[in-house]
């Protein structure tokens, strides 16, 4: 049987800065873990799979400026 993904969950602040909220064993505990977090802030939450760095889930997640900047045409 396979073991599921750990996952790390965060909150980044409002100066950038993320704090760690808890670690959850699946795609669907970081899902409902991370929902959770994210109804009692406006802060983005994240789920994080540290050995690739890869965000999986994220909540209240706003679109940056810099991430505007780079879709805007040439």
């Amino acid at each position: 049987m396979q073991r599921e993904r750990e996952y790390d969950l965060f909150e980044r602040l409002p100066d950038g800065s993320p704090i760690w909220r808890g670690r959850a064993s699946g795609l669907n505990d970081a899902n409902a873990k991370l929902r959770n977090i994210a109804n009692g802030t406006s802060n983005e939450c994240f789920a994080l799979y540290l050995p690739t760095k890869e965000v999986v889930v994220r909540f209240n997640a706003s679109v940056s400026k810099d991430a505007e900047a780079d879709r805007a045409p040439c």
